[in-house]
């Protein structure tokens, strides 16, 4: 049975029941998601990653080519997702970064399917702060890995879900299973047609063909899919290819399912622990215990770190005091009460739950375990099917792309030896940020979150019935701990450990609102109100107005606004010159990403990096750091004409050939 007593999809005659007051909120936190992710999406210039996914891309959209690295950034699935829009929409800045926003507001639709297990209101709470997290809309609005990342780890763990508890694949399982047999499929409607026929009309006939043949294919497999126990394998085919394309997206992979590993051990362990019948009886007790402990232990965190804790807190107020557009103590105070409102509403909580009016479950809860994942296969025959199943849709899916769709053998090597590679980044690179590094952004932009998901994990673990919460508040802190000690950091590895601190902190004020007594809901609905109302100013300044402003934590190193002057300087004074995108450039600043995608349709660039003896070309740009050598170099021919930034402690300069016309 649900959390939620209205949280029945069937009448009480077994008639399906439109919850129209469910669709309609649903309906509206995707929409503002959807919003807040696509709209004028190409604000920010290019961050200099976006540029280099840029170019690889630009390759395999062109030339048909592209070779996972493992020393060279990141998994192979974002530029085929990406390969798809730029084909559909054109290879621009819109087309590749909604291939990310799309993820990202899937992201949010993926936490309402948790109606089922954290309750209605949890799960739109949720979803809702998904939604509105800075740095899940920022990032959603980036050419980079992460969403895709974020998505996959979490459609691992809600196909696992629904997995244990359907009977039936749904619309979305049985949609996202045929989408994906497509994608197996690809390779001889790529690859066939090139080695058969020749002549592009011939080809394109071609593999139109196979295309059909292939499509009546995945009809008769999703068919028989569907026949088999109603076509609840689906869901366990569909976890396997979350996680190797989890896998194919980041090699930080392994610390995600390794922290959720250990948390499904850990709920284990701690069910079985309060069932037994001596926790039973000494469970007031225990709540004692923790209602004197945990506030003793704050005291004691307190005097301890007090010199910290006070300089930490000096400079979160400054952050918002001296913010670039303008003063924001009120956020300050706004967080401060949240907090404070949160540890209040934990003690009133707990009080509630030895004295007041108890909680009532709607029934009892089939929450999700080792025994109900292996009674959810009904004969040892499906067992190994499904195990067989299961295997091979992670292994041909995870050979499919880091071979390149079976063009590079050398990348599935690549994938094992990516692991190695890492060990040694993560230990050695953005080290500079600090221990507590994560704890400070947090607290700058995403503190009505981590204030939520602490008080939803705490609530989750007094009510270890509650599997699934428990679990997400563990996943959320382990993974947070997890990346604390790892000494690389930066910001949007966060999204990782946001994703389940979300779902835990709406979790969190579904209970209070669906408590019995009066002050838990009012103080529910009022942390709630005011986490939105924190979180909605932070996207919009960050998203809209400070996406540039290099004290923000997810603004990382990122091009600056007077970047983009800089391209459209020199795209007019192709135009004038006559020559368009014929005209020569030389980049001869050893900065320069992300030019290469603006000016990916002038193949006469060419990026050196470093000064040349001369150049006859229309246009150079170069580094503000080489400028007292300039004159002698390129003195005679050109003129240098203005500065640009291109990202903070960066700038160059333009130099235009004496005799380009529209030069000045």
């Amino acid at each position: 049975m649900p959390i939620d007593q209205q949280n029945s999809e069937t009448s009480q005659n077994g008639s399906l029941r439109f919850d129209i007051p469910w669709i309609v909120l649903s309906l509206l936190v995707t929409l503002v998601a959807a919003f807040l992710r696509f709209y004028w999406i190409d604000l920010k210039p290019l961050h200099h990653d976006e540029g280099v996914n840029g170019h690889f891309l630009t390759r395999l959209f062109r030339d048909g080519v592209y070779q996972y690295d493992p020393s060279n950034y990141h998994g192979p699935d974002l530029y085929y997702i990406s390969l798809l829009f730029t084909k559909l929409f054109g290879l621009n800045t819109h087309s590749v970064r909604w291939s990310v926003a799309v993820f990202g507001v899937l992201t949010v639709v993926l936490a309402l399917f948790l109606k089922r297990w954290i309750g209605r209101i949890g799960a739109l709470s949720g979803a809702l702060f998904l939604a509105l997290s800075p740095g899940m809309v920022y990032i959603s609005r980036y050419f980079i890995h992460e969403i895709l990342f974020v998505f996959f780890s979490f459609s691992f763990v809600v196909a696992i879900l629904y997995f244990i508890e359907r009977k039936k694949a749904g619309v979305f399982a049985t949609g996202w299973m045929a989408l994906i047999l497509m994608v197996c499929f690809l390779p001889p409607a790529l690859q066939l047609p090139g080695m058969l026929v020749d002549g592009n009309s011939m080809q394109w006939a071609f593999s139109m063909g196979i295309f059909a043949i292939e499509a009546v294919l995945v009809f008769l497999v999703m068919r028989m899919l569907l026949l088999w126990d109603g076509g609840r394998p689906i869901y366990l085919f569909l976890a396997s290819a979350s996680l190797i394309l989890l896998l194919a997206t980041k090699e930080t992979a392994f610390i995600t399912i390794g922290t959720m590993v250990i948390a499904w051990v850990c709920v284990s362990i701690w069910q079985k622990i309060t069932a037994l019948e001596g926790f039973r009886s000494k469970r007031t007790g225990l709540l004692w215990i923790v209602q004197l402990g945990i506030p003793a232990a704050a005291a004691l965190a307190i005097v301890s770190y007090f010199e910290e804790l006070s300089e930490g807190y000096e400079r979160l107020r400054d952050f918002f005091e001296y913010s670039k557009s303008g003063d924001q103590t009120w956020v300050f105070y706004g967080i401060i009460f949240l907090v404070l409102a949160s540890a209040l509403t934990w003690i009133i909580w707990l009080t509630a739950e030895q004295f007041g009016t108890k909680e009532e479950d709607a029934g009892e809860f089939d929450e999700p375990s080792f025994s109900r994942f292996r009674k959810a296969i009904s004969s040892r025959i499906d067992l190994v099917l499904i195990c067989v199943g299961c295997a091979f849709v992670f292994i041909y899916v995870g050979v499919l792309f880091f071979s390149s769709f079976f063009t590079y053998p050398g990348g599935v090597i690549g994938a094992f030896e990516a692991y190695a590679i890492w060990t040694k980044t993560g230990s050695r690179d953005h080290t500079q940020n600090g221990t507590f590094a994560y704890l400070r952004w947090m607290m700058e932009t995403e503190a009505p979150i981590l204030a939520l998901a602490a008080l939803g994990s705490l609530m989750a673990w007094i009510r270890a019935k509650h599997g699934v919460a428990l679990f997400t508040g563990l996943w959320a802190f382990g993974l947070f701990a997890a990346y604390t000690i790892i000494p690389y950091k930066t910001p949007w590895l966060a999204l990782s450990f946001i994703l389940p601190m979300c779902i835990v902190g709406g979790y969190g004020i579904g209970r209070l609102l669906n408590s019995p007594d009066v002050l838990p809901k009012l103080l529910g609905g009022l942390l709630g109100a005011a986490a939105v109302v924190i979180l909605a100013f932070q996207t919009y300044d960050m998203n809209f107005v400070r996406y540039d402003d290099d004290r923000m934590p997810y603004v990382y190193a990122h091009t600056t606004r007077g970047f983009e002057d800089l391209m459209t300087r020199v795209k007019q004074i192709a135009e004038a010159s006559g020559k368009g995108r014929d005209m020569k450039v030389d980049v001869v600043s050893g900065d320069y990403w992300p030019m290469p995608w603006y000016l990916n349709d002038y193949p006469n660039t060419v990026y050196h990096g470093a000064l040349t003896d001369s150049s006859d070309a229309e246009v150079i740009i170069a580094g503000k750091s080489q400028e007292a050598d300039l004159g002698t170099r390129y003195g005679t021919t050109h003129d240098a004409v203005s500065e640009y930034p291109l990202r903070p402690g960066v700038d160059l300069i333009l130099l235009v050939r004496k005799d380009v016309k529209g030069g000045r």
